[in-house]
């Protein structure tokens, strides 16, 4: 008996040392750990993956060296290695690498603590229990085995869940006696005598593979029970049972309160906090004050799929297979479940899969922003936690991200007097195995106009892409399918998202290391943009773009900066200069432009003098209380402020006059204040999410019939992200002008643009500006288009302007950029017929309009579509750019669909690669 033991022992170690060493070497190191240590270096998949992988190899090579130098003669010691060390550590790099993905604290505690026992174990088969000079070792040691202990306990039960059906399962396939016919055609086709050479090693490895499978639970549980045991005897014979008893209870009762603890999953909390929304202003300053714990908790929800193997109410494959296997009754199998979910509590999420779309609805509404946006990182680990890849196109996990090299950057200015042509040209190269896109959103001064975009391969001018000017809603759609096809082919977008706001996206860069075909025409390795714009001169020179994000594209100290065939050094975080410096003191001239249709732009010089502040104007101000403008408390202060001191505050219809209108997210009631001095910033809660056109709604719920001489929505950057595709925003009875607290957000809806250009308003950062511009408009007549950097820029019909022959056709798009704007006011444009005359405009003097955008077509296909997209109804619906990535939600291990027959799939398919190996050799 003795010999069978040691030759069982013998083998189950060697022929599954030699399985584990043909597993990590031929079939995951070549296929797995190449590319993993690629991504590693890239920074795709972060570091601990490849420690994992590195260490999941070593772990065999390691044991067999071992079992053949130190154990060659000790076959119990040899199995103890295997199943006490070898076999759960090889489990436990399987499953991080494999299965496993980012850890929770509650994960964490359980693969932490098996850890320690396999060190603890490591430590007792190698050198025993600590001599007795060694008293802080026998302490550890008597810990440890203790843990060690309870793990054994634990981890056999967990097993002994998937042991039981196994064993079960095998002894049913044996009696079916199916796998017979295979062995017997082996024998055939091998001429008996060689078969049995195949057939003995077979039933060997089919053996041992049972032993490894569903002697597991009770090797391990045995094994660190006795060495746990064993240990505690020897520290108790020195120390004495109370020293034994008080240690070992506190190790349990800390692993057991540490356990139920961490069940404790955040999201449970967040979502009963925000249950019900608050209705009065304390109870939403209590869930603000909880913010943190609020936030933990979605962002747990959130990512569940990514730090959870399952949920406990998906998790159904314990009641699956004994039922299947065994042929239990669902009352039976619905407790065994519930026992192993349980157990298995640190790796179960408690939730449904539709608390993820929850979580992201819920977290948008407490902290008026993306999740994606605003926890960017969270998610990103997530993300790369796995070996999914992310969508092509630049979203908001790509913000800042450094991606695409920007190589060079060359600016060149041609001056035209007071206002000049300027062309921004940009080389990208993709640092990254897969292509890339390339996204800028920018202002530019709000006179100013964009007239090219091109793309190439090179810096050949007479091979570059050009442009076409197109509906804004059938642009953006030929882009994004372009972007979203499996060969993508060049195509760039430049939109005008608001009044001077710009967004411009290229696709696709070309990957790293493009591999030459021989013979063929050379792929491009790298892409030439080019932008032109016009812009009039200020006291500081001709400003430059002013970058309000960026994603996947970056710049270091080598990128190559030239200006005006100059080189010259920038910082490392700036994309341009403010400003380039003219080339001598700007004169701002009188411009006069003749456009088609009969139409007459003036552009006239204002000097300090001819701006004017209000003078009897009644302003209703309208104040965002989303979460966001929490931030803000200052600027919101010296607003007031300057509105009180310029006489805004005193009543007096006679001199000027403000009311003040909070608007409020869902669950409390909308407030107007006749008189500023009420008003008390500090006891207002700033809580929830609210879009711009619901402020306008319930603005115009409590104003009644009061009239007003502007609308002054206060705000902050908002939230663009979080804007829906509305055409329309409930009609102002003023001029609505929009006030931004701590910057210019990055975009605005089409509706928010629309009823900014029809009622004449639009956006800037300080009040004095917005108020003196009105003013000052008012007083030169309605003939004034706007007013703005330092021009009052007039239109007129050609039959009621003055004659005049300074007819400046290079300034002819800076005029048809004010003619659009101008006729948003005349013209409805609810309507096909009023954005066609628009886009028009903006297509013979090819410029980039709010409802007029730049794509560059570079083939046949891509021009149909565009054909095809311009002739439908939708032309100028432009959908919202949220920049959503659609994460890949990885598979759930522990779910089962359906039940399958079985088919003795473990005995069965070795038998048939046995055949096929004998037929191959016939």
């Amino acid at each position: 008996m003795k010999l069978f033991w040691n030759t069982s022992f013998y083998g189950i170690f060697w022929i599954w040392n030699l399985t584990f060493l043909m597993l990590v070497y031929i079939g995951i190191l070549p296929y797995v750990g190449v590319p993993l240590f690629q991504a590693t270096l890239t920074g795709d998949i972060p570091s601990e993956f490849s420690l994992t992988l590195v260490t999941l190899i070593a772990i065999p090579t390691i044991s067999s060296i071992i079992g053949g130098w130190r154990f060659t003669k000790q076959p119990l010691q040899l199995i103890r290695l295997f199943y006490g060390i070898e076999a759960p550590l090889f489990l436990l790099c399987l499953l991080r690498l494999f299965v496993i993905r980012e850890l929770t604290s509650a994960s964490s505690q359980i693969l932490i603590t098996m850890g320690v026992c396999i060190a603890a174990f490591t430590g007792e088969l190698f050198w025993g229990y600590a001599s007795r000079r060694k008293s802080g070792l026998q302490w550890a040691q008597m810990l440890a085995h203790t843990l060690m202990l309870v793990f054994g306990i634990y981890a056999g039960a967990v097993l002994l869940f998937y042991a039981l059906p196994l064993a079960v399962f095998l002894l049913q396939e044996f009696l079916k006696f199916a796998w017979l016919k295979l062995l017997w055609d082996v024998l055939y086709h091998s001429a008996f005598v060689g078969g049995l050479f195949i057939i003995i090693p077979w039933l060997a490895i089919v053996s041992f593979s049972a032993t490894l499978f569903i002697a597991m639970p009770s090797a391990l549980t045995a094994m660190y029970v006795h060495s746990g045991a064993k240990i505690l005897r020897a520290f108790a014979s020195e120390h004495g049972k109370n020293k034994t008893f008080a240690g070992a209870g506190a190790v349990i009762v800390a692993f057991a309160v540490t356990f139920v603890s961490l069940q404790q999953q955040p999201q449970v909390l967040a979502f009963s906090l925000l249950a019900n929304a608050p209705t009065n202003d304390s109870d939403r300053q209590t869930l603000v004050a909880k913010s943190e714990q609020i936030r933990i908790g979605l962002v747990n929800a959130y990512l569940s799929s990514y730090r959870y193997l399952s949920s406990k109410q998906e998790n159904n494959h314990i009641s699956a297979m004994y039922h299947h296997v065994l042929g239990l009754d669902k009352s039976a199998t619905d407790g065994l479940q519930a026992t192993y979910n349980f157990l298995m509590s640190p790796f179960l999420y408690n939730g449904s899969d539709k608390d993820t779309a929850k979580a992201e609805k819920l977290y948008a509404d407490f902290f008026d922003t993306p999740l994606q946006k605003a926890e960017k990182t969270a998610v990103s680990h997530a993300v790369q936690s796995t070996f999914n890849e992310q969508e092509v196109k630049a979203g908001l996990l790509n913000i800042n991200e450094k991606k695409v090299l920007l190589v060079s950057q060359e600016v060149t200015v041609k001056e035209h007097g007071d206002w000049a042509d300027v062309e921004l040209s940009e080389i990208y190269k993709n640092q990254t195995q897969e292509v890339q896109e390339v996204f800028y959103s920018f202002s530019l001064p709000e006179s100013a106009v964009i007239t090219g975009l091109w793309l190439g391969d090179t810096n050949k001018l007479d091979q570059r892409f050009p442009f076409v000017v197109s509906p804004r809603g059938a642009a953006q759609k030929v882009y994004n399918s372009q972007v979203r096809r499996s060969r993508p082919i060049d195509p760039a977008l430049l939109e005008q998202v608001g009044p001077r706001h710009y967004r411009l996206r290229a696709f696709p860069i070309p990957p790293k290391n493009v591999q030459q075909i021989q013979g063929q025409p050379p792929l491009p390795t790298e892409m030439h943009l080019w932008l032109t714009y016009k812009v009039l001169g200020q006291e500081l020179g001709w400003e430059m773009p002013d970058l309000g994000e960026r994603r996947n594209i970056f710049w270091t100290n080598q990128t190559k900066r030239i200006r005006n065939g100059k080189e010259i050094g920038l910082k490392d975080d700036v994309w341009l200069e403010k400003f380039i410096r003219a080339s001598g003191k700007i004169q701002s001239v009188l411009h006069e432009v003749n456009l088609e249709s009969g139409y007459k732009i003036l552009a006239k010089p204002l000097s300090s003098q001819d701006y004017t502040l209000p003078k009897g104007q009644r302003v209703a101000v309208v104040l965002d209380t989303s979460r966001s403008m929490g931030e803000h408390i200052k600027e919101l202060l010296q607003t007031l402020s300057w509105l009180k001191q310029h006489s805004f505050a005193d009543n007096d219809l006679a001199n000027n006059d403000a009311d003040l209108y909070l608007s409020v997210s869902p669950g409390a009631a909308p407030k107007r204040l006749d008189n500023l001095q009420q008003f008390q910033p500090e006891k207002v809660a700033f809580y929830g999410t609210i879009q711009p056109q619901e402020m306008l709604t319930q603005f115009n719920n409590l104003r009644g019939d009061t009239a007003y001489d502007v609308v002054l929505l206060l705000t902050d950057e908002g939230s663009y992200e979080l804007s829906k595709n509305n055409k329309t925003v409930p009609n102002t009875p003023a001029p609505l002008w929009m006030l931004h607290l701590g910057g210019l957000p990055g975009a605005y809806n089409d509706g928010i643009i629309k009823s900014l250009q029809d009622s004449g308003g639009g956006v800037a950062v300080d009040i004095s500006e917005v108020l003196q511009r009105i003013a000052t408009k008012s007083v030169l007549g309605d003939s004034v288009v706007s007013v703005v950097n330092g021009y009052a820029w007039y239109l007129q019909t050609l039959g009621t302007a003055i004659a005049t022959s300074n007819q400046q056709d290079d300034f002819l798009p800076l005029a048809a950029r004010q003619l659009i704007l101008g006729l948003s006011k005349k013209i409805k444009l609810d309507n096909l017929k009023g954005l066609d005359v628009i886009h028009a405009v903006a297509k013979k003097y090819k410029i980039v309009s709010p409802y007029s955008s730049m794509l560059v077509l570079v083939n046949d296909e891509q021009r149909q579509l565009l054909k095809e997209a311009e002739a439908q109804s939708d032309r100028f619906d432009r959908k919202v750019e949220n920049g959503k990535e659609n994460l890949s939600k990885p598979v759930n291990p522990l779910k089962v669909s359906v039940p399958e027959a079985s088919g003795g799939w473990f005995l069965g398919v070795s038998a048939i690669a046995l055949f096929i190996l004998v037929k191959r050799r016939r």
